[in-house]
């Protein structure tokens, strides 16, 4: 078994922030099926006790905590860990081994006192041969070197937020940066579009984390105490290692219309119906901000200040100072402004939309499942984040610049028009992961043709995991469906304004010799509908793009408008005359040396013939089937081993590869097509019973066979004792990465 390790811990001196958001984070984890195993160090208000309601937990012994009051930096933060990083890692790898686990898929870091030391001895303790173990780091001070493949820092810092890790972390990380990712329970992401901005100041949250050791709770109860305050409602909130519990009891019994609370669960309740938070800048600041609660705030630790002091000057927060210099009298005053000036907090909702904690699951583990939904009101500042660049946090590809203007009027106003269509990419669970952006160009109809450039944008946490290719046939579906209609067909074009600071998850347009590529043209690609070949098809897409031409994908030859060049790719229709003159050009792949093995399935019928090199022919289609003249060949060399998945895989690649250098080389390769000669030969259709295995043969004998049969639709079987049995096939890897 392959698990999730994380590595966090809670005390008095530390607080409780770093375990409350790894368990935030594991919790979608463990909800997406992975095992988790917490390992955390045993120390006064260490939260283990919590962690084990929900998960395993490897303890490890208790050591003698430096004296820290006199510490800062880098000193106070080492103190944290209760001894050197080796030691810390060695303690590590003996519980986990101990506990019986040898290998994990990833290891997920939130502690201060760890660096690239810790890191380095813990990642080669997990590696074996079969699994490399990757790490997700997550952080706040950007004052340490890391070896993360990932690195999580949910917080804000204007214009220096994506600067802070240069030099600090590997090429290849991928860094998520900013309250976007910020990690908050799920109820977050479904209250966000529910909150009504607050007009008036009736109810006030007061909150200071775990912990507060200074009892700042205390000082904000006592400037509520004041007179002109008394018709305010007050939530009062106390963790759960609070050492302040009597004086602040006490307090609150001297104040009316004042409620205390306990280690609540969840506080989105008490943010959802309060007008205005009293609190500390750690996590709970993207609590507030996602409900889009106003809020006053001291910031506790030194980790805590600079990103609020960004929140500030945005004026996202007002905040009131540094742990030690703010007085009772310094918040009585604050709220005393909110009474006559209430802050609305509509710009704070725009930092976080709740869902930072899938987004995360999503960077580890990919997406589940991806679909697209029309755009709502609530997503308005995702598409503000996704279309104007902010320098920060997503991949973006396939740009062109259609997007709306920074002012929101504006963007409305594009939003309804006619010509637009704006839809949003969502996960499984409705998380929001990129944007496709239409845009109906005003060209005359021709034919009833139109074209429409499309902006996709995918955000930074899907890219790696092949997301880019599942959002373009999303995205050709949905323009067939939402501007398509049986009279007007349009083909997708894409312009490329490559910006700076943007990674891009295709280059730029490709180079290549344009006196014999061919020109800028209308390209219609045809597959079947349910066809294994449609997941490359979107690789095809975008590789044309890049050469400077439009597309339209379909699946049916009754929906064929005029063009320049169709691509039939495993296509299994014959079209008619007239349908092929709608395209200067109509272009078959098939897997045979033709005339020879003309029909269905050739590449199936040669590899159960014992074929180890097969063709592929690349020809002009004609109304007879697999007669057109040949443009190009290449061969597939098989080892002999291959099952469908693997040797569909080769096929698709030089599929793909034959037809853009077709493209490429245009002007010499239609020149020298050749005339099919030969005598014709003809394959016919595969049918589920093709599939069926002789008992009294061995597997060696029919090896090929096995080598053929799709496990879902057309799988293996055999005969005995008046039973039939079904076998699935797969080979050794396969097994192992399931």
């Amino acid at each position: 078994m392959s698990y999730i390790l994380f590595r966090c811990d809670a005390s008095l001196t530390i607080g409780s922030g770093h375990v409350i958001r790894c368990r935030t984070l594991a919790r979608e984890l463990k909800r997406r099926g992975k095992e988790i195993v917490f390992i955390c160090r045993r120390q006064p208000g260490d939260l283990i006790h919590l962690l084990e309601q929900e998960f395993r937990v490897l303890e490890l012994p208790e050591q003698p905590l430096v004296a820290s009051t006199e510490l800062e930096g880098r000193e106070l933060y080492t103190a944290w860990l209760g001894c050197t990083q080796e030691q810390d890692a060695a303690d590590c790898i003996e519980a986990q081994t101990k506990a019986g686990i040898t290998k994990a898929s990833w290891l997920v870091v939130d502690h201060y006192g760890i660096d690239a030391t810790w890191q380095k001895s813990m990642i080669t303790g997990l590696t074996d041969g079969e699994l490399s173990t990757k790490l997700l780091v997550i952080d706040d001070l950007a004052d340490r070197n890391h070896i993360a493949d990932i690195l999580l820092d949910q917080n804000f810092f204007g214009e220096r937020t994506s600067q802070r890790y240069k030099q600090l972390l590997p090429r290849h990380c991928l860094q998520l940066l900013g309250p976007h990712y910020a990690l908050l329970a799920p109820e977050y992401s479904q209250l966000h579009p529910l909150v009504t901005t607050r007009t008036e100041l009736r109810r006030v949250m007061v909150f200071f984390g775990g912990v507060d050791p200074d009892n700042y709770t205390g000082l904000a109860v006592e400037a509520l105490m004041d007179p002109a305050l008394a018709h305010l409602e007050v939530d009062v909130v106390l963790g759960s290692q609070s050492q302040q519990r009597q004086a602040i009891e006490e307090l609150v019994s001297r104040r009316p219309g004042t409620t205390l609370h306990y280690s609540l669960p969840s506080l989105a309740f008490l943010i959802v119906r309060a007008d205005l938070a009293i609190g500390a800048g750690g996590t709970t600041t993207w609590e507030r901000a996602c409900l889009g609660l106003p809020s006053i705030v001291v910031a506790l630790a030194a980790n805590q200040l600079t990103f609020a002091k960004a929140l500030h000057q945005e004026g996202h927060i007002r905040l009131l100072g540094a742990d030690g210099r703010v007085t009772a009298e310094q918040i009585r005053s604050a709220l005393l402004d909110q009474v006559v000036k209430p802050c609305t907090g509509e710009e704070c909702s725009k930092l976080t939309d709740g869902w930072g904690a899938s987004r995360i699951a999503i960077a580890l583990l990919g997406v589940q499942s991806m679909s697209l939904r029309q755009y709502k009101e609530s997503d308005r500042s995702l598409l503000k984040r996704w279309t104007n660049h902010s320098k920060l946090d997503y991949v973006e590809f396939l740009q062109e610049p259609t997007s709306p203007t920074d002012n929101d009027q504006g963007c409305q106003q594009r939003l309804i028009s006619a010509k637009q269509r704006w839809f949003i990419a969502i996960e499984k669970d409705g998380c929001p992961i990129g944007q496709v952006i239409f845009n109906a160009q005003s060209d005359n109809n021709k034919n009833g043709v139109k074209e429409a450039t499309v902006n996709l944008t995918l955000d930074n946490c899907a890219n790696g995991h092949r997301q880019a290719e599942e959002l373009v046939h999303l995205s050709m579906e949905a323009l067939e469906s939402s501007l398509g209609s049986p009279n007007l067909a349009y083909f997708a074009r894409k312009e490329f304004t490559k910006k700076p600071d943007c990674a891009s998850i295709i280059p730029s347009p490709v180079s290549f010799n344009q006196s014999q590529s061919l020109g800028q043209s209308r390209i219609t690609i045809l597959t079947d509908k349910g066809s294994w070949f449609n997941a490359y098809i979107p690789k095809l897409i975008i590789a044309l793009w890049e050469r400077g031409h439009t597309i339209r994908w379909i699946h049916n030859p009754s929906q064929l408008a005029q063009g320049d060049v169709c691509l039939l790719l495993s296509c299994g229709r014959l079209l008619s005359a007239k349908q092929l003159g709608m395209n200067r050009h109509n272009l078959v792949v098939h897997a045979s040396d033709l005339p020879k093995g003309q029909g269905w399935s050739p590449m199936t019928w040669q590899i159960l013939e014992g074929a180890s090199s097969i063709p592929l022919t690349l020809f002009e289609a004609a109304e007879a089937l697999d007669a057109g003249p040949i443009y190009l060949q290449k061969r597939i060399e098989l080892a002999g081993h291959e099952l469908l998945k693997e040797w569909q895989e080769l096929q698709a690649k030089m599929c793909l590869e034959l037809c853009l250098d077709w493209f490429d080389g245009y002007v010499k390769v239609v020149n020298s097509a050749q005339t099919q000669s030969g005598e014709p030969s003809n394959y016919g259709r595969r049918r589920p019973a093709d599939s069926k295995l002789d008992p009294y043969r061995s597997l060696a004998d029919q090896f090929n066979l096995l080598r053929t049969v799709d496990n879902k639709r057309y799988p293996a079987f055999f005969q005995l004792k008046n039973q039939i049995f079904q076998i699935k096939v797969t080979n050794r890897r396969s097994i192992n990465e399931e």
